[in-house]
């Protein structure tokens, strides 16, 4: 009788346990939907957001490069602030989006850890001079010279870091403390403390600090500004690393951000890397430019660009065309527009190289989650131009191919 009445009461777990399985499953089904389609929206808004944006930024640098009055100038570089940090804002949501997806790789190539803290203290000594803070670098001499990892993710934390500790300090210190940690046979473990003498965090909000669009209050949006995306942004960084953030706060007081990341030891002597030479204006006279662009104020922003440097440029507004252009005409480069009507840029690209496999094609794309720079190249691009355009980036990408 006991062992009958165990078995039923066996059979009616089992069903329960099926039953909750079966749930199970599809909340996990859902909630794998619903992040789906936020990245998916995320990257469209992103995406979409890019092409008004390179009209804003754009036409307010041509204006700028006009000899605008004096009247006139201050309402012009308000309209360049608001319009790089719109851009910034994209980039960071775009970020985000990317590590959720898990379309972010982690490059390990040697760097130096030295030189890329030094180049970090010199990109941002204005802005610590802006809120008169004292920036001190610290970096302990036994760290190996050359190191393996991802230098642009390091660069990306620590700037992050950096930059959040000087906004929010004033006529204080801020401090990068770089130390060898521990060291195994070629792994080598730095510990990284970012401290300032800032407004600090009050106590209930140092877990949602790291949180999206999470700033500590609206007050403090307000005053300081920025995206609060910065430290979500560094925290998933440093996960993806192999790392963890810890964060220690008082109000008044400071901050000390703290993290640990392992890095293979290389002893191989580094390579020179020779450094990208800002263009010239006499490299970019009289070369002749085709640029394939189906939006109108795209047009006329990229053709003003062009012309501003003596460029002689010749538009078309869809893939066919231009190929059919190109069999016939030759030009020093071509702008390719990746998002065309008909055959896109990506298709025109692989049909022009099957006849000329020479003249420079760059991409101009409003890139979204599923283009990168390595997919671009490989249909035979040479290189990549980001909307919304940055002037001294798009001249210097030109410049390369004109030496």
């Amino acid at each position: 009788m006991a062992l009958y009445k165990n078995n039923i009461i066996r059979n009616q777990n089992n069903l329960l346990l099926r039953e909750k399985n079966k749930e199970l499953i599809l909340a996990k089904n859902k909630a794998e939907k619903a992040s789906k389609a936020r990245s998916e929206f995320l990257s469209t808004v992103s995406h979409e957001l890019r092409t008004p944006l390179n009209a804003i930024n754009g036409i307010t640098h041509i204006l700028l490069e006009d000899n605008p009055k004096k009247k006139q100038l201050k309402y012009l570089e308000s309209l360049k602030f608001s319009g790089n940090y719109l851009t910034t804002f994209i980039n960071e949501i775009l970020e985000i989006n990317k590590i959720d997806s898990t379309k972010v790789e982690v490059e390990t190539i040697s760097f130096n850890l030295k030189e890329l803290l030094f180049n970090i203290q010199s990109s941002l000594k204005e802005l610590a001079t802006a809120n008169k803070n004292y920036f001190n670098l610290e970096i302990d001499k036994s760290i190996p010279d050359s190191l393996m990892g991802d230098p642009t993710k390091l660069s990306q934390i620590i700037l992050n870091l950096i930059n959040n500790a000087l906004k929010f300090t004033q006529n204080g210190h801020v401090s990068v403390i770089a130390k060898l940690y521990s060291q195994e046979d070629d792994t080598a473990t730095i510990y990284f403390e970012i401290v300032d003498t800032g407004i600090g965090i009050p106590e209930d909000k140092l877990q949602t600090v790291f949180e999206s669009f999470s700033q500590g209050s609206i007050e403090v949006n307000r005053k300081y500004g920025g995206t609060g995306l910065g430290l979500t942004i560094v925290k998933k960084l440093i996960e993806l690393l192999g790392g963890e953030i810890k964060l220690k706060s008082e109000v008044g007081k400071g901050s000390t951000f703290t993290f640990k990341l392992n890095f293979k030891i290389n002893n191989e002597p580094l390579e020179v890397v020779e450094e990208v030479k800002p263009y010239s204006d006499t490299q970019l006279k009289h070369k002749s430019i085709l640029l394939i662009e189906d939006n109108k104020i795209n047009q006329m922003i990229t053709r003003k660009m062009l012309e501003n440097k003596n460029i002689n440029c010749e538009i078309i507004d869809n893939g066919e065309d231009a190929v059919e252009l190109l069999k016939v005409k030759r030009f020093d480069m071509v702008l390719m527009d990746v998002h065309l009507p008909g055959i896109n840029g990506t298709t025109a690209t692989k049909l022009i190289r099957e006849f000329d496999k020479t003249t420079p094609i760059i991409a101009l794309t409003a890139i979204s989650l599923d283009e990168n720079r390595d997919m671009l190249l490989s249909f035979g691009m040479d290189d990549v131009i980001t909307k919304p355009f940055v002037p001294d980036e798009f001249y210097t990408t030109i410049a390369k191919f004109f030496d």
